[in-house]
């Protein structure tokens, strides 16, 4: 039995996490994060579950591993505590810098970290697809990704995007072009274009178009729920309570 820490508790994510820690034997939860002024402070979600917190530092040894859904600064901070405390920690927030991602490293000398803007199983391995589409399809093919997401998702291109770009460009090079707006001009050699699309409660999808001489190839990863973010999150979390120091991603896990 795991006993999970979850920070971003009252989010969306956060409640997918709890929903899928009820339905699974190897976890209870032992934990419940918010920011500092939400609402349901000292307050339980149900007669099973413990109070909403505001003080990770407060109740981080009552936990195995953290998992955390909140933002890239409350991630940091939540990363500082459990790397104080021995406590391995999953972070899927988006939108971490590079100077954010330095620290994280760091503090991954001292404690398991994975980090990744996409927890999703069905993800993780279209990047793979994506990596060895991107070595074997000729160069002459031109290549466009399409990211869709609810309209109140604060960062584009999202994280998801980002990664599905750096495994092509890891390969085949090329130079992004986002939303080509007030763009006079036909599309030059090497552009990989990037759109974002924000829109009703779309909860994520991600397209990535091989356009070449009479033909096309399109790879589509949907996310109909959040459930299956909740779930990668939980096997990352099994993973990390048996894994040594260092920064991992989902690729670990899946291995």
């Amino acid at each position: 039995m795991i006993n999970l820490i979850i920070c971003g508790a009252g989010g969306r994510m956060g409640q997918a996490l709890i929903e899928a820690c009820r339905e699974n034997s190897d976890f209870t939860i032992a934990g419940l994060i918010e920011s500092q002024g939400h609402s349901m402070i000292g307050q339980k979600f149900g007669d099973t579950l413990p109070e909403l917190s505001a003080d990770l530092g407060k109740i981080i040894d009552q936990g195995d591993v953290v998992i955390d859904f909140t933002s890239p600064e409350a991630s940091l901070n939540n990363a500082r505590i459990a790397a104080q405390h021995k406590k391995p920690m999953v972070i899927g927030a988006t939108g971490i810098n590079d100077g954010q991602m330095k620290e994280l490293q760091e503090l991954s000398q001292k404690v398991p970290l994975l980090v990744s803007s996409n927890l999703s199983i069905g993800v993780n391995l279209l990047y793979d697809i994506i990596s060895r589409a991107a070595k074997t399809i000729p160069g002459n093919f031109d290549v466009e990704i399409i990211e869709t997401h609810h309209k109140n998702k604060k960062d584009a291109p999202s994280g998801t995007a980002k990664k599905l770009l750096s495994e092509i460009t890891a390969v085949r090079g090329g130079r992004p072009v986002y939303q080509r707006e007030n763009s006079s001009q036909p599309r030059a050699e090497g552009e990989i274009g990037v759109v974002s699309i924000r829109a009703g409660d779309i909860v994520g999808e991600h397209t990535v178009i091989f356009a070449g001489p009479g033909e096309r190839l399109e790879f589509t990863h949907r996310a109909h729920s959040r459930r299956v973010f909740a779930e990668g999150a939980l096997a990352a979390a099994k993973f990390l309570a048996q894994a040594k120091p260092r920064m991992y991603d989902m690729k670990d896990v899946l291995a």
